[in-house]
């Protein structure tokens, strides 16, 4: 099978005759400095000098990938919508980009969104935690407008060289969060588990309201055929309880979700975190519709067992491993990965992004277990 077939093979469940036939998807973004001869400052500097990072990251490990990353990391720092520090900025040269926890968003912006909608507060609110901060006047809304359409295009350069150019699929074209863990990060974490308990009822209309506005937004980009990142880590059991998951984070996920497959969009849950508890809700969507994203702090065997033959999974290898593992125990680990895959609906990737610290050797095997 082509790289492309593979990688749609395993979104569908279809069935594996060879271990050739388990696509291989290393999440690189801000490694993509590490093995090209740049710093975490240069790749801040654009989307082709990310891009040209990439490509020489690959030539240095000597393998084709199967599947990569689509987005630079400065648009994706723009559209997690928290405070950053950004390297040879805030930071030094060669330092990891860091997101600030901390209280921006007020309890009265809830009443704003249930009153005017979610793009009524997003576009002020983002406008406020750029670095600096945007002035906001007339035309802030089409300014942060602008640079999400920035960032599109940022992906859709990146896709017309790995997609249309070496026929590698990219894990997802465009992305969004859900309102509750949106908010979440927003309001920082401390004050919105007291939201949670002292306003609970508003913080659920705020996420029916903006529930259709942020799946409106979503189509004026993806298209049937494409996949969207979702990124809901503060919904795993890492954050809150099945029953808090249950009353106030799914029943938007699943609509955002559900939105998505209806249109034949493939939605992509980068699941951080213990979802171990959240994983049998996936059940209720179509079969073969999604992938859901797993970075070693949820059971990947375990999970296996629960969506098999339901959705796709992707995982696991741990950070740690690559860092301070050797060769010998990253392949013993792919290895087990590789026993679930040949079951179906199994993607191999390595738990969130590959560390700076990873060892280049490491990386290599990882890619190379399949082969």
């Amino acid at each position: 099978m082509t790289k492309m077939e593979k990688f749609e093979n395993a979104v569908k469940l279809g069935k594996i005759k060879s271990k050739e036939d388990i696509p291989v998807y290393a999440h690189i973004c801000a490694y993509a400095a590490v093995l090209s001869g740049k710093t975490q400052a240069d790749l801040f500097r654009g989307n082709d000098v990310w891009l040209d990072a990439m490509i020489k990251t690959y030539e240095s490990l000597g393998v084709e990938p199967d599947s990569v990353f689509p987005m630079n990391p400065k648009d994706v720092t723009f559209i997690e919508q928290m405070k950053v520090r950004i390297p040879g900025k805030d930071l030094g040269e060669n330092e990891l980009f860091q997101f600030v926890e901390e209280e921006i968003m007020k309890q009265e912006d809830y009443k704003t969104i249930i009153e005017k909608g979610f793009g009524a507060w997003q576009l002020p609110f983002v406008a406020s935690i750029q670095n600096p901060p945007m002035k906001q006047n007339a035309l802030t809304g089409l300014m942060v407008t602008l640079k999400f359409i920035q960032a599109g295009m940022g992906c859709g350069r990146n896709r017309k060289y790995w997609e249309k150019g070496r026929g590698v699929p990219m894990m997802f074209h465009t992305g969004c969060g859900t309102p509750f863990d949106t908010f979440s990060m927003s309001r920082g974490l401390e004050q919105f588990f007291y939201d949670l308990y002292d306003e609970p009822d508003m913080v659920k209309k705020a996420c029916e309201r903006a529930t259709p506005d942020i799946i409106k937004t979503i189509f004026r980009s993806a298209k049937p055929g494409d996949r969207v990142g979702i990124f809901a880590m503060r919904s795993s059991a890492s954050f809150i309880s099945p029953d808090m998951y249950e009353e106030f984070s799914w029943p938007h996920l699943k609509k955002i979700m559900m939105a998505l497959i209806e249109k034949n969009i493939t939605p992509v849950l980068h699941a951080d975190g213990n979802w171990l508890p959240m994983l049998p809700y996936f059940k209720e969507l179509p079969d073969g519709t999604c992938i859901i994203e797993l970075d070693g702090d949820t059971d990947i065997e375990k999970a296996y067992d629960i969506l098999q033959g339901h959705q796709c999974i992707r995982g696991d290898v741990p950070a740690a491993l690559f860092a301070f593992g050797s060769e010998r125990e990253i392949v013993d680990y792919c290895d087990k990965l590789v026993r679930l895959a040949m079951g179906g609906g199994f993607i191999v990737g390595n738990g969130c992004e590959i560390p700076l610290n990873a060892k280049k050797e490491n990386v290599k095997a990882f890619l190379n277990c399949t082969k």
